[in-house]
């Protein structure tokens, strides 16, 4: 058992290192590395850090909502676009600012129309979709928001917008602070928790907050905690959901 826990420990390392210096490969380099020795990838890759509640209450907002489409801040390598499209069956739009890693996730889904591959940044992203008519504000989006950052934080600007233009949507936010439970990982920026402080009222709205009903102690893999916000229209059936909770949705 401890030589399997040591293996899998420099696995790990090994995986950390490849991570940080194949992050300016050329993507056709970094592709047939992942695909010839998969594991260096990480455990990452895996949807949502390997976290199988996460992964479950997916489905379940997928099975609520009946989305018309799902957009993802952040694509990474792609690992969770591969999730929303195959367990929606729903067109997906990926902003990536990273050129590698738009490229990258553009070359992984090059033969899946269904996929859209944006290299720009996620507000711009948001706003050309908009104007674009490629999400309709009369249809009911799922929007998934990675708490990314390079020079700002543009996670509040993303819900502001995303409450103001789409009246039927559901916003799923990762790293975020769960309250009573501190076993679930959220982000912290110089003094900036992502919590319900940082978005404030006049970005949330009148959208209904929700938590995941799994413990922490329950999850797997990286337990990182998000929070849902659930329009008017969507607040009902979401809260139906085993997956989900009420919860403190105070803002200060």
């Amino acid at each position: 058992m401890a030589l399997q826990q040591t293996a899998a420990h420099l696995k790990s390392f090994i995986a950390t290192q490849y991570d940080s210096v194949s992050r300016s490969w050329h993507p056709s380099v970094a592709e047939l590395i992942g695909v010839s020795v998969p594991w260096l990838d990480g455990p990452w890759l895996e949807p949502f850090n390997g976290q199988h509640a996460r992964q479950q209450l997916f489905r379940s907002l997928v099975a609520a909502v009946d989305p018309y489409a799902i957009f993802e801040s952040g694509s990474y390598r792609g690992a969770s676009t591969r999730f929303f499209w195959q367990s929606s069956g729903k067109p997906v739009y990926t902003a990536e600012k990273n050129s590698n890693f738009a490229r990258y996730v553009g070359r992984r889904f090059r033969h899946v129309p269904e996929v859209k591959v944006i290299n720009r940044d996620s507000r711009e992203a948001l706003r050309l979709l908009h104007h674009g008519n490629h999400l309709p504000a009369s249809e009911s989006i799922l929007f998934y928001l990675d708490a990314h950052w390079n020079e700002d934080l543009p996670l509040r600007e993303e819900v502001d917008f995303i409450t103001h233009t789409w009246p039927s949507s559901v916003i799923v936010v990762d790293d975020f602070k769960v309250p009573e439970d501190e076993g679930y990982g959220f982000d912290v920026y110089g003094s900036v928790e992502l919590s319900l402080e940082y978005l404030g009222a006049e970005a949330i709205g009148p959208y209904r907050v929700l938590w995941p009903s799994c413990r922490s102690e329950d999850e797997t893999g990286y337990r990182r905690g998000c929070v849902v916000l659930a329009s008017p229209k969507t607040a009902h059936a979401l809260a139906e959901l085993p997956e989900l909770r009420g919860g403190p949705d105070t803002v200060g």
